[in-house]
């Protein structure tokens, strides 16, 4: 099996290292390349013997090989790692949790001949490569991400390489089928793309999709509790992982982990380590493109988008609306404030809240909401500060005449107002 290529691109790119905090936790055994590797077609991944789920999958992808190929779903358990040390269907049977591939079928179903893609597509049905995601993430944002990378167009010559594992945080949820050892549910999944550009130089975009609520412990916990997909640093994977990728990835990737003086002056950049929502590929960073930077006051003040219509029945420009809620107990003016579409048209909005009280904003023009591709609304205040921002998805963008709500009332539970007729204020 030839596995994961680190010379498939034409800069060398070598497997992760592991650092001491996980490298005794590998699993280890003779039947496995140095005795920790096991290689696939066209992936490699290395086991966690504590978690029994894979430290990472490497995967190479050649996009100029792609064949169609049938899906078999016919899961097995790889003799080499041994059935004590993967999570078999039983893990993954009556519950909401998918056997989430790492290295994707379709993206590893490919080769010079339709029976090797084939081939090279059912050895991605291996418990090895499978990890617990739960069906909201697999077939939401997980897939979404993955729907980019086999797409991705950004490469030259039509090859790329892509390392996907688990991420595992201090307060996990668990999985216990009757009579077998409980399962630890990984707290977020990470993703990197590498791949050469029209420069011929090696390029690399990092991210970061969280599945548990381990994240609010720190002041970002807010913002990624939805499951929202990250573009982040290497190092920040790093940190979360106990895996060391090479240099040349950190290097080229153009997140920031450390403080850095420079990015704060000339990017706008100002938190560290740097994240950036991603709800399509127009939000990805890359060198010297960086869309408009923006500082973070969503655990500061307590006004929310609560919901919004984004395909009306009748006149699309005059029928869209977005409610805004305030939860605070204070009236909150909105003059300078302003609402961001996912193409970053702007509507600068004026007047006041009340406290306890939501406003609408209609009409929206010259923000627009898409109707077919779904897409997000953004709050700033009159600092450029995020006060809020929520995404959609197709699926809720196409029910016409149907309000999306977002926020909810954090004691009573109950949906946020949202105005009726003739309650319209906030636009010019």
């Amino acid at each position: 099996m030839a596995g994961y290529d680190p010379n498939f691109l034409p800069e060398p790119v070598p497997l992760p290292e592991l650092r001491p905090s996980v490298a005794g936790d590998v699993l280890r055994r003779p039947e496995l390349r140095e005795g920790i590797l096991a290689d696939y077609a066209n992936y490699t991944i290395a086991m966690h013997a504590t978690f029994r789920t894979l430290l990472y999958a490497a995967l190479n992808v050649d996009q100029d090989q792609f064949q169609q190929t049938a899906r078999s779903d016919n899961w097995r358990i790889d003799s080499r790692i041994g059935a004590e040390n993967q999570l078999d269907n039983s893990y993954y049977r009556n519950n909401p949790w998918d056997r989430g591939h790492l290295a994707r079928r379709a993206t590893a179903g490919w080769g010079a001949t339709r029976r090797q893609a084939q081939r090279a597509a059912d050895e991605t049905f291996y418990f090895s490569n499978a990890a617990l995601q739960h069906a909201n993430l697999n077939q939401d944002e997980w897939l979404a991400l993955e729907e980019w990378v086999f797409n991705l167009d950004l490469d030259k010559g039509n090859r790329f390489s892509v390392f996907s594992g688990p991420i595992f945080g201090e307060f996990m949820r668990t999985v216990r089928p009757p009579g077998r050892p409980p399962a630890f549910v990984p707290s977020a999944f990470f993703k990197i793309i590498f791949y050469m550009n029209q420069r011929d130089l090696l390029e690399v975009r990092a991210f970061l999709v969280p599945q548990d609520n381990v994240s609010l412990k720190d002041k970002n916990g807010r913002r990624i509790f939805d499951h929202q997909t990250y573009q982040v640093s290497i190092t920040e994977i790093e940190e979360l992982t106990g895996l060391e990728f090479p240099d040349v990835l950190p290097d080229r990737n153009p997140m920031f982990f450390n403080e850095s003086q420079q990015a704060r002056a000339e990017l706008n950049v100002h938190e560290f380590p740097e994240r950036r929502e991603v709800n399509g590929p127009r939000d990805i960073v890359r060198d010297n493109e960086r869309p408009r930077a923006i500082r973070f006051a969503d655990d500061e003040v307590d006004v929310f988008i609560a919901a919004a219509l984004v395909n009306p029945v009748g006149n699309e420009r005059q029928n869209e609306w977005v409610s805004i809620a305030n939860l605070t107990n204070e009236e909150v003016r909105l003059d300078g404030w302003s609402l961001v579409d996912d193409r970053q048209r702007t509507l600068e909005l004026k007047g006041a809240i009340g406290p306890g009280e939501a406003v609408r904003i209609q009409p929206l023009s010259p923000v627009s909401l898409a109707n077919s591709r779904g897409g997000f609304v953004q709050l700033l205040d009159d600092q450029s500060r995020q006060i809020d921002r929520v995404p959609y998805t197709p699926e809720q963008a196409r029910r016409e005449g149907k309000p999306i709500v977002f926020a909810y009332r954090e004691l009573a539970g109950e949906p946020a107002p949202i105005p009726s007729p003739g309650q319209s204020a906030g636009a010019p």
